[in-house]
């Protein structure tokens, strides 16, 4: 055979296999080029993309993947295309809408709402006299107690002093919710945000990234008022959910047992240090059975964090689903406009979402502590000029 033939047999094959598996060369191409030095590159990729998925090959080839998959513990290419079909046909053109690739994507629009965030949590104000003027603290109003005698707490009584340095860890999750904190952070006085996040980390693998030993630097380097953390999405694989619970006193532990232990390391090092954190829960996930081991994953969270006074499991899980609960890779803001929220990966969240679950972070922590927005410029002015 000669060297052309060779070659020309070469990539057909190449072809074929780029074709067979155009779904992850699109997400792979999408994450590199898209943003980057070659939208165009990425553009033309879905549309092969979206001509295959329209083909009868590609619909024989899914519905081979998910019969295969139940023999391969539902891992074997089980993504969302190997979810039950629709009954209806609206059903079907709704999740045909939550999954079109080509809907318009819009930047992040979502405002920082610190005066939303805060306006609840507001001492009251004052009671008014007849006369139109702030009854004085000392002079009975009808009804008000007595002089000297307490009044009942205010919403602000058993917050905590306003943090002023705030450190995020965790991993890709983490330096995505990170962005959008940055920008919402600079909305506070006194607030300074520090940001120790790993990409592809986690508990599981110490060797690769010890957050044990890391966490404990971090703190000791910056020493936090609060520490964010969003971490878990790379565990969360390792879970069998078919997986029985092995007998009390077993050697041999499952990975959510030890991941539990690896857990309470964390937990511990921050309790110890009286420091204030607050665990982000996983958001819904594209694919159903990672969406499963997802959900044991923030269980496990959750169990953790409520042993623990210093820290705060926050679920996130449907912030970012649509109407009726489901994933969803688009939603609509204010204006009706669809907005990405989530990336091609079905895993991580673009701006727009890492802005949602950013105001959700905040106005927990508004409750827990006080935030003093910064004052405008024409504010100072004004306060400058008072005599």
């Amino acid at each position: 055979m000669s060297w052309k033939k060779a070659c020309l047999i070469f990539y057909i094959a190449l072809v074929v296999t780029a074709v067979a598996n155009i779904e992850k060369v699109s997400v792979w191409v999408d994450e590199r080029l898209a943003d980057g030095p070659a939208p165009g590159v990425a553009r033309e990729v879905r549309h092969v993309r979206n001509l295959w998925r329209e083909t009868s090959l590609a619909t024989v080839s899914r519905k081979m993947d998910c019969a295969l998959a139940p023999f391969f513990d539902e891992t074997y290419k089980n993504t969302l295309a190997c979810r039950d079909e629709p009954a209806t046909a609206k059903a079907a053109q709704a999740l045909h809408d939550r999954l079109d690739p080509n809907q318009p994507v819009i930047k992040s629009d979502i405002p920082v709402d610190t005066a939303g965030l805060l306006a609840a949590l507001a001492p009251p104000k004052p009671p008014v006299t007849d006369a139109g003027t702030a009854g004085d603290a000392n002079t009975a109003q009808p009804g008000a107690p007595a002089t000297g005698q307490q009044e009942g707490p205010k919403l602000t009584a058993a917050k905590l002093q306003a943090p002023r340095r705030m450190l995020v860890v965790g991993d890709s999750l983490a330096i995505g919710l990170s962005l959008s904190l940055r920008r919402s952070v600079a909305e506070f006085d006194g607030m300074e945000l520090f940001e120790e996040g790993k990409v592809s980390s986690g508990l599981a693998n110490p060797k690769y990234y010890d957050w044990s030993r890391a966490l404990r630097v971090f703190l000791d380097k910056y020493k936090p008022d609060v520490v964010v953390v969003m971490m878990g999405a790379n565990d969360a694989k390792y879970i069998n959910v078919n997986e029985k619970p092995r007998a009390p006193g077993s050697p041999n532990k499952t990975w959510p047992e030890v991941f539990a232990m690896r857990l309470e390391n964390l937990l511990s090092a921050l309790q110890d240090k009286g420091i204030r954190n607050y665990w982000i829960g996983l958001p819904i996930m594209g694919d159903p059975t990672f969406a499963k081991q997802v959900q044991v994953m923030n269980g496990i969270l959750k169990t953790e964090c409520a042993k623990y006074s210093a820290s705060r499991f926050l679920d996130t899980w449907n912030l970012l689903t649509d109407a009726q609960g489901n994933y969803s890779t688009f939603l609509p803001n204010e204006k009706g406009v669809k907005i990405k929220v989530r990336a091609n990966d079905k895993v991580h969240f673009t701006v727009a979402g890492g802005d949602i679950l950013a105001q959700s972070f905040l106005a927990a922590l508004a409750k827990d502590m006080e935030l003093r927005p910064k004052k405008s410029d024409a504010t100072n002015t004004t306060a400058s000029n008072k005599p």
